[in-house]
């Protein structure tokens, strides 16, 4: 809030997860998916809650921007997922499209689908964990047990946000195997909730901690794999609505986090591997601050205080 106008600043979350000086909102030319420099050609790519949001508006449509040769749907709803399916199509013909209905909580499920991805497409290259679920809202004595696990869609967000996250990547990775062929991204959404203490947000935020943590985990046990948390920014999505104090912030576009990820896939990247990245962050600063990164290990959840030889001190 400006005191001296008493205007909503809209961009005043963004200004306080700033990373990088300059900041956005929308796509920019370093990201835009329909750069030659980024094109994702030779690509299969699997979109996990692809029939809605931002596997719909941000990641199916960028990758079929960036000219991928097939995208991999997955998601509950068959219908939505031919809404997305037709969007891929009217943006690029020659993508080849599979849609597949799936409950990513069921693990031999899972494992079944990407054997038959294998069978048609071969080894997938970029894997975009999205699917995800925003628990009910309240304080922790508000909600009972059930309800602090529970959803609006009545399903576990734990399962579906973390186990679920959990049983596409390791299917993922028994196609990979840990010394891929060919380069080979892993993007999990997360969110810059994952690193606050939001109010009445305490499921879902905890979910999201875990997903940026499951990343440096997969940075640690398949270095040859780049594996990013991609904080998406605030777009005003079915599910981003619903928290009602929030959006007269989310003014991000759905191609803002579809361009990152793009980026995010294309060539190395490494740097950011088991790091927490947000889509509104300048890239071309992060690649000029890459030795910095690298060097104090920045953008990773860590305790801050001082422990050990520095208690002494």
């Amino acid at each position: 809030m400006d005191i001296t106008t008493n205007e909503l600043d809209c961009d005043s979350y963004v200004k306080l997860d700033a990373f990088t000086r300059k900041t956005y909102r929308d796509v920019y030319p370093a990201i835009d998916p329909s750069r030659p420099e980024l094109s994702q050609a030779g690509k299969v790519i699997v979109i996990t809650g692809g029939s809605r949001g931002l596997g719909r508006s941000s990641f199916a449509a960028s990758f079929a921007r960036a000219n991928a040769d097939a995208i991999v749907l997955l998601a509950r709803s068959s219908i939505n997922l031919a809404q997305t399916e037709k969007l891929i199509k009217d943006i690029n013909p020659s993508t080849q499209v599979s849609s597949i209905t799936l409950d990513i909580c069921d693990e031999a499920k899972v494992k079944d689908t990407f054997d038959k991805i294998k069978d048609r497409f071969g080894i997938p290259h970029v894997l975009i964990n999205n699917a995800g679920v925003l628990p009910a809202q309240g304080t922790i004595t508000d909600q009972n047990s059930s309800q602090w696990w529970e959803t609006h869609l009545n399903m576990l967000s734990k399962e579906v946000n973390v186990r679920g996250t959990y049983n596409v990547t390791k299917a993922f990775l028994r196609m990979t195997g840990p010394n891929p062929a060919n380069p080979t991204t892993i993007i999990n959404v997360t969110s810059a909730a994952g690193h606050i203490v939001a109010q009445g947000m305490s499921a879902y935020c905890l979910t999201k901690l875990a997903i940026t943590q499951f990343t440096a985990f997969l940075k640690n046990e398949y270095p040859r794999i780049t594996s990013v948390s991609l904080h998406p920014g605030m777009v005003l999505t079915d599910m981003g609505s619903s928290v009602l104090w929030l959006e007269p912030f989310m003014r991000d576009t759905a191609g803002l986090s579809g361009g990152t990820a793009v980026w995010l896939s294309t060539g190395d990247k490494a740097f950011l591997s088991g790091r927490y990245v947000a889509a509104n962050w300048d890239v071309a600063e992060l690649e000029m601050r890459k030795e910095e990164i690298i060097r104090d290990n920045l953008l990773t959840v860590c305790l801050r205080g001082r422990f050990g030889e520095m208690v002494a001190r």
